[in-house]
């Protein structure tokens, strides 16, 4: 009699402890297989700039997708260096967008800019220092307003690597999204698999049908004017990037990536040409690295992650083309003591 009275009276906060408890346990359990399975919770961060747009937050160290990234004072992808060089150091500044920074998806270790320090510092007997200069999505506007805002750091060597699109990549200034450039840590790594992967997958998987059939025509007739307007700011701050980069150091070096269906397909896009054009006008002489990509997918090793960003392997290559045609100027390395030729650094 008196549990028939007790019982009913009790199950309702029964049933919603056990459903607390039930949610809390599938929270802990999602929270620990994003975290430690999937590598979210950790996205390396990007704040705002009122000149360069965005740079990487400085001094970052963590793991994202079980890949190093760390981030110097002066937000490269690099090692910490002083401002300033000493007497017995070699400095190489490496420019570029997400194919040169490999974002979170290339372990530290596996960069170009990381494998071309390794790689000089066993071929000459001194300090040798390599800033990667980068971020995804940058552009010349970028590029030529990080120079504008902290030098080229007494570089011997200054690099700019390009792909074809890159002409056009101008700064926006919007205010930054947090799912492709998150500026807060999130509080959970489930919420950030929640937030910024579920809908990407809900988008590809049920998402209209693409429109690329039409893209061409739609371009030429609705914003022609708006891209012959963009190109010439980009193709300008090229320019003025350059000549900059020049006035500060006796060797500028220019490198043109190539997306993987320009190799493909032997289509090479309007902005490779436009390019090679502005790097001519400056008499530099740009440097393909289409023979180095085309000869990994002849041998059967794919050296892309997607249609545009190298992977690990792409990255080696970047850094053995450098390192090829900085071997080939005696004058750069006239002051450095070398240890080990090329062929036995690689």
């Amino acid at each position: 009699m008196f549990l028939t009275k007790i019982i009913p009276d009790y199950l309702p906060i029964t049933n919603c402890i056990l459903i607390v408890f039930s949610i809390i346990f599938f929270i802990f359990i999602g929270e620990l297989f994003c975290r430690y399975f999937l590598g979210l919770g950790t996205p390396p961060l990007l704040i705002s700039h009122p000149r360069i747009e965005y740079i990487y937050k400085p001094n970052q160290d963590l793991y994202r997708f079980g890949n190093h990234f760390s981030t110097n004072q002066y937000g490269m992808r690099s090692e910490p260096f002083t401002n300033k060089k000493n007497s017995n150091e070699l400095r190489i500044m490496v420019f570029g967008d997400s194919v040169v920074n490999g974002s979170s998806l290339i372990d530290q270790s596996e960069l170009a800019t990381t494998i071309l320090k390794n790689k000089f510092t066993k071929m000459i007997d001194r300090n040798v220092v390599v800033g990667n200069i980068s971020a995804g999505s940058w552009g010349p506007g970028n590029w030529l307003a990080y120079a504008q805002e902290y030098g080229f750091f007494d570089a011997d060597i200054i690099i700019l690597i390009v792909s074809s699109h890159d002409y056009i990549d101008n700064p926006t200034f919007e205010p930054l999204n947090k799912n492709t450039h998150p500026t807060e840590k999130p509080i959970l790594a489930l919420i950030e698999y929640i937030e910024r992967y579920v809908p990407r997958y809900f988008s590809q998987k049920f998402g209209k049908a693409s429109l690329t059939n039409t893209t061409d025509q739609f371009l030429t007739l609705e914003t022609s004017q708006f891209i012959l307007k963009e190109a010439e700011k980009g193709l300008n701050d090229l320019r003025a990037f350059l000549k900059l980069a020049k006035d500060h150091s006796k060797t500028v070096m220019v490198f043109q990536h190539y997306e993987k269906k320009e190799i493909k397909t032997g289509h090479i896009l309007p902005g490779n040409k436009l390019i090679k054009e502005v790097c001519n006008q400056l008499q530099i002489i740009p440097i393909s690295l289409e023979p180095y990509f085309s000869r990994s997918i002849e041998e059967g090793v794919n050296p892309y992650i997607d249609n545009i960003h190298p992977n690990s392997s792409g990255q080696r290559l970047i850094a053995e083309a450098i390192l090829a045609k900085i071997n080939l100027k005696d004058d750069i390395l006239l002051d450095h003591s070398i240890k080990k030729p090329l062929d036995e650094v690689f």
